[in-house]
């Protein structure tokens, strides 16, 4: 018990215990708002180490699907180690099988330039003036060089900033297509070599006007000196067809695919795909149990304790409902760009429980992707398609189109100088060029919805449908990363949180500094009714005594 020295000292008071009644009255202005206070602290707690769970949870299941990305569904195989091949385009691949022999494979030119004197050092100095550096066809007897269509050429100017061997190899090695360096080809003696890109239309000539550098030259008849191989391009037959291409890794004769010639083969050898149902399955229903814990998971976190009366940590947060219902969306909902129509988890066999997790019927799933893999890309892989097979299609790297339907017109009727203006996707004009190392045509969306989409057309097209789909996996991972972010919404719930936090425990050191002032104020309010006690005490002894000397003197 509090010991009332008040009421101790002061004998003729109200007999009250003043220093009980006075700490009665705090607790009872403060307790309620502390214990609300700390209440209200544990629980912010609790939702800022929760909040911290579910990022871990967050990006753990990003990682998770960045793993399932770009899933294969079809299995290719080579029967001669002469060609590997492997999918590079799932969204197009298909199943095929064909007989290849490998002819001869594609290499670069090289020149070698040692000089008329032998060059002893890499800053050996040579001559200025200016190299002139065509790209092109050798004749195969080195009579004639044929110049790329549309033109390709170099200009190189040698001065006192770059006349040595190593500055002349530096400045080419810039180049496009190019790569220059100084070779030491035996003890103090030093060449410059000069190597094309591979194919036989990226060879080199070099010509110069100046005598000062005419050891570099290689141009007829000066060429048979310096080129120490060929430019060549690769030889195949596909089924008895002849095709050549540039380089030894071949995208472009299989849809969906990428060859990589090793070496020469003297007679046909079998290369194929073939659909890997159980494959697709698998990666399938690993996808479908790694959404399910994180379904569990926030089910538990929003609970509203309905059947137990044990609400979840986050059960009543708005930021944590609108997350997991985004998530949810994302799986359920419509898929967009892979075709005509839109695709759904439903057509391969997905379904959502009573409980709210996914479920996966094999049976259903590989009938599904039996009868169209699109579904399957619609979940795993994005990609850039039309309903004309002669447009081959891709996005870059740097931009990321809408996606969505757009229409490709091609008007031949458009100038095309100084750039090709002729086609249009969406509504949106189109930029066009030349590939400098292939020749083919290609346009460029740099603008709108469909920006990042190129076109190359392998035959005149005045217009076709163009699909952009973005896969259910891309679309997670781009919301994951939004939310993710050091300025998204997760981190912007944290900061809210700690700032709730902070005044939360603001308040409560406010409580106790009010606690001594509330403890004066009734101390002083007490004090003063003691006074006045004692001082109606004394007036009332004083008329006592005073009443009882005039009874005594009565007697």
């Amino acid at each position: 018990m509090t010991v009332d020295y008040l009421s101790i000292l002061n004998k003729k008071g109200s007999g009250l215990n003043i220093t009980q009644i006075v700490d009665s009255l705090v607790e009872a202005d403060t307790i309620p708002k502390k214990n609300m206070l700390s209440e209200d602290k544990a629980t912010k707690e609790t939702e800022i180490s929760t909040f911290a769970e579910v990022v871990s949870e967050l990006s753990s299941l990003k990682t998770d699907l960045d793993s399932l990305a770009n899933s294969n569904k079809y299995v290719p195989s080579s029967a001669n180690s002469a060609l590997s091949v492997s999918v590079s385009d799932n969204s197009t691949a298909k199943s095929f099988d064909s007989d290849i022999r490998v002819v001869s494979l594609a290499s670069h030119q090289t020149l070698q330039f040692s000089g008329s004197s032998t060059y002893t050092s890499p800053s050996a100095s040579i001559g200025q003036g200016t190299l002139s550096i065509n790209l092109g066809t050798w004749a195969t007897d080195d009579s004639g060089f044929t110049n790329k269509s549309p033109a390709v050429t170099h200009s190189v100017t040698v001065d006192t900033s770059n006349n040595t061997l190593q500055g002349l190899a530096a400045s080419i090695d810039a180049l496009s297509g190019i790569t220059a360096s100084v070779l030491q080809t035996s003890a103090g003696v030093y060449s410059l070599v000069v190597k094309s890109a591979m194919g036989a239309d990226n060879a080199l000539k070099i010509t110069t006007a100046q005598s000062a550098l005419n050891d570099f030259r290689a141009d007829p008849p000066s060429i048979a000196g310096p080129q120490k191989a060929r430019a060549a391009d690769a030889e195949l037959t596909v089924d008895g067809i002849t095709v050549k291409r540039a380089s030894n890794t071949i995208g472009n004769i299989v849809s969906g695919y990428s060859f990589d010639l090793n070496s020469t083969t003297t007679s046909a050898f079998r290369v194929s795909s073939s659909l890997d149902k159980e494959t697709a399955y698998l990666s399938t229903k690993v996808l479908v149990d790694r959404l399910n814990v994180t379904r569990v998971y926030f089910d538990d976190l929003l609970d509203k304790g309905v059947d137990d009366g044990e609400a979840g940590s986050l059960a009543y947060d708005p930021v944590m409902g609108s997350i997991a219902k985004k998530i949810r969306s994302i799986t359920e909902g419509a898929i967009i760009g892979f075709g005509a129509n839109s695709k759904y988890f439903s057509e391969l066999g997905i379904s959502t429980k009573r409980d709210g997790t996914l479920a996966i019927n094999e049976t259903t799933f590989k009938e599904a992707l039996e009868n169209d893999t699109t579904s399957f890309d619609a979940i795993f892989n994005s990609s850039v398609t039309s309903d004309n097979t002669n447009l081959v299609l891709n996005s870059n790297s740097f931009s990321s189109p809408k996606a969505g339907t757009y229409a490709y017109v091609f008007d031949s009727s458009k100038a095309s100088s100084p750039v090709d203006l002729r086609s249009s996707l969406g509504g949106v004009t189109m930029t066009g060029g030349t590939d400098l190392v292939t020749g083919q045509t290609y346009y460029s969306a740099t603008s709108g919805d469909a920006m990042g989409v190129n076109i190359i057309p392998q035959a005149t097209v005045a217009s076709a449908t163009v699909y952009v789909g973005e896969s259910m996996i891309d679309t997670m991972d781009k919301y994951l990363e939004q939310i993710l972010a050091s300025s998204g919404e997760l981190e912007r719930r944290k900061t809210t949180l700690n700032q709730d936090l902070t005044d939360i425990e603001i308040d409560l050191l406010d409580i106790e500094d009010k606690v001594d002032t509330i403890r004066t104020r009734y101390l002083e309010q007490y004090s003063a009714m003691e006074s006045a006690v004692t001082s109606l005490k004394g007036t009332g002894e004083y008329l006592e005594n005073m009443i009882k000397s005039w009874n005594e003197s009565d007697n």
